[in-house]
C-alpha cells in the first residue's frame, strides 16, 4: 500500500477494490490561487478606497467567478475503483464534483510495469501520459497501456501490490513488476 498520501484503500475482496489518492497542489496551483485572489481584491480595494462601484462590482464578479470555477479544479482526488480487471477512474474536485475521467478493460492492456520501468521505453514514445497520481515522487506508481481498436491510453496510476498481482492473473504476459 502506498505511504500516507491522502490514500485510502479499501480492502481487496474477490477482485475489487477502490483507492483514493489526493493529487499534491502544484506550484501553478498556488500561483493561480494567488492571482485569483489578487484580480478580485485589488480591483474590490480600489473601488472601497475611492467609492468608484464599478471597481467594486468586477472585483466582486471576479471574486465569485474565480471561487465557484477555478478554485474547485485545483482540489483534486482521483479515485480508482478495480473491479475483475478492470479499472475505472473519477476525478473528483473539491469533494463536492464527480468526474469520470477514464475506463480502462483488462482485455485491452498492453502492458503495466512500474513507472520507470524499462518494459515501458517503446510505449512511452508514442502518446501522452494521462497521470492520475498525488504527484509524490516518494509514492510508488505504475504504468499501463491500454490499446483498443479506437485509440490507446498511457495512463499513470498509484495502484497496490494486490491490484497487480491480480492483474497478473488475467494478463501473465502483459504485468510486470521491475
Amino acid at each position: 500500500m502506498p505511504p500516507d498520501c491522502g490514500t485510502m484503500v479499501t480492502a481487496m475482496n474477490d477482485g475489487y477494490e477502490e483507492i483514493l489518492v489526493k493529487r499534491q497542489p502544484k506550484t501553478t496551483d498556488v500561483l493561480l490561487k494567488g492571482l485569483v485572489i489578487a484580480l478580485a481584491v485589488i480591483p474590490a480595494a480600489f473601488g472601497l478606497l475611492f467609492a468608484f462601484l464599478p471597481a467594486l462590482a468586477i472585483g466582486v464578479v471576479l471574486g465569485f467567478v474565480g471561487y465557484y470555477l477555478l478554485l474547485p479544479q485545483l482540489d483534486v482526488e482521483y479515485e480508482y475503483l478495480y473491479v475483475g480487471g478492470d479499472i475505472d477512474i473519477d476525478k473528483i474536485m473539491s469533494k463536492r464534483k464527480r468526474k469520470k475521467v477514464g475506463s480502462y478493460d483488462k482485455d485491452n492492456l498492453e502492458i503495466l510495469a512500474p513507472t520507470g520501468s524499462d518494459h515501458l521505453a517503446s510505449y512511452l514514445k508514442n502518446g501522452k501520459v494521462l497521470d492520475y497520481t498525488s504527484g509524490d515522487p516518494n509514492v510508488k506508481s505504475w504504468t499501463a497501456v491500454y490499446g483498443s481498436e479506437k485509440d490507446s491510453a498511457i495512463v499513470r496510476m498509484e495502484l497496490t501490490e494486490e491490484i497487480a498481482q491480480d492483474m497478473r492473473r488475467y494478463a501473465p504476459r502483459k504485468v510486470f513488476f521491475s
